[in-house]
């Protein structure tokens, strides 16, 4: 591993002095990399430099969503030759992973790391099968892979993801196709409604229509929770999330994408009709 990066909002930049540096000492990894979304104006720059270290190499955009911010991510890192591991901002590693990467790379080739504080492990779990241990220090590590296809819940998603393990194989065997027609699809969703798709099945469709259905996962992080977000209505939350969803689906199936994208498309606008209908009748 020769880079860490993480990505975040404008508004989180603290959280790279809070976590990534501590993320990247740990590792001890050769060079650092912060995406920031929401960044266009030159004032922003000149904050941006004064909060970052300047070890930190600062890529910057107006993205407006997570989604594209990791397809840029994987879109360098791929061109750049990269060897990298992307944890999210929120996230402290623990030292066994610094251990543990090279066999796990070695092994099963990439992986993804799940947070101690998550409360769906279980669910996790459901998906997923066992596929080894490996050990850090008279420590054993459980290995699990998840299962990127779904049928209703999830059908595409990467599993846990707090940090994705962007390993040159991996990233060689990314259909750079597929990748192009994601963004494209993403820019034609209205932001406001974009930010409603998970990063997770973004990134689930990517590797799936790239030849990869099984994620390896470990659980060696904490989530330390930015709490900026809450949900206030549910019923809406979900209207919004199958309106994002189906209107991404319809993107890609435009585009020429066939298969299991089809049922994507057709399970999420059967949510948004019938989420719709709810909140009207409930009314």
């Amino acid at each position: 591993m020769d880079a860490l990066i993480t990505y975040l909002p404008f508004y989180r930049v603290h959280e790279v002095v809070d976590y990534f540096m501590v993320n990247a000492r740990l590792l001890g990894v050769r060079r650092r990399l912060v995406y920031v979304d929401n960044v266009f104006k030159d004032r922003q720059l000149e904050l941006l430099r004064r909060i970052i270290p300047e070890e930190v190499e600062v890529r910057y955009g107006n993205w407006r969503d997570r989604n594209l911010t990791f397809m840029r991510i994987v879109r360098d890192a791929r061109e750049e030759g990269l060897d990298a591991l992307v944890v999210d901002s929120d996230n402290l590693l623990e030292p066994e992973l610094a251990s543990a990467d090279g066999e796990l790379v070695s092994r099963y080739g990439y992986y993804t790391v799940l947070d101690h504080e998550t409360k769906g492990k279980s669910l996790f779990l459901e998906r997923s099968v066992k596929l080894g241990e490996v050990k850090v220090n008279d420590k054993s590590i459980e290995v699990y892979g998840y299962r990127i296809p779904g049928l209703w819940k999830g059908v595409f998603f990467i599993g846990p993801k707090q940090a994705v393990r962007l390993s040159r194989g991996l990233l060689e065997s990314i259909n750079m196709g597929v990748l192009s027609k994601i963004e494209d699809s993403l820019r034609g969703i209205e932001p406001g409604i974009r930010l409603y798709v998970s990063d997770e099945t973004t990134l689930g469709i990517l590797l799936y229509y790239s030849g990869i259905k099984l994620m390896p996962w470990v659980t060696l992080s904490h989530h330390m929770h930015h709490g900026s977000t809450t949900v206030s209505d549910m019923r809406t939350l979900k209207l919004l999330v199958a309106t994002a969803h189906s209107q991404l689906g319809r993107g890609l199936v435009s585009r020429g994408m066939r298969g299991r994208v089809l049922w994507y498309y057709s399970r999420y606008k059967i949510a948004q009709l019938a989420n719709f209908l709810l909140s009207y009748t409930l009314k």
